[in-house]
């Protein structure tokens, strides 16, 4: 199977309805960045959801993979700075669910504060040490960065 830019791949993801505002904002930066990859991206309110498709612009198989990334992670309230930095070559990102962890709720909620630290201390040696960009977001960690490192992250 050959990658044709006739074949309009298309992937979508539906937002959580958590900083629509934010998101309609930057939607046109997002749109912009995409638009250099030769993807083209839709942003649906109504519905909720965040749409990437290829062009015939489009030269590479691989970046609506990564575009996909990009709109979980805008869907998860990453800043969309960060977000299109896993368009780039030797940026990836990963989206670990870490309340599957621990069964009881209260046990969770403890650990995810031990992860953040006391005014965010921890969570930024971790970035400093892993050269990752780290995001706690209710029961995820976004991470982006090198794949080395987010597996040493992981």
């Amino acid at each position: 199977f050959f990658f044709q830019a006739e074949d309009g791949i298309r992937d979508f993801c539906l937002s959580r309805g958590l900083g629509d505002v934010y998101k309609r904002q930057v939607w046109g930066y997002v749109k912009k960045g995409l638009a250099e990859q030769g993807i083209k991206a839709e942003l649906d309110l109504v519905e909720g959801s965040m749409t990437v498709r290829t062009t015939k612009k489009t030269w590479d198989p691989y970046i609506i993979m990564k575009a996909r990334d990009a709109i979980k992670l805008l869907a998860r309230s990453v800043p969309f700075q960060q977000a299109l930095r896993v368009l780039e070559d030797e940026v990836f990102c990963e989206i670990i669910k870490i309340r599957g962890m621990v069964k009881n709720k209260e046990r969770f909620v403890k650990r995810r504060q031990r992860l953040i630290g006391p005014n965010g201390a921890t969570l930024k040696a971790l970035e400093l040490l892993t050269n990752c960009y780290i995001l706690v977001h209710g029961s995820t960690v976004c991470a982006i960065g090198d794949f080395r490192q987010l597996k040493v992250l992981r």
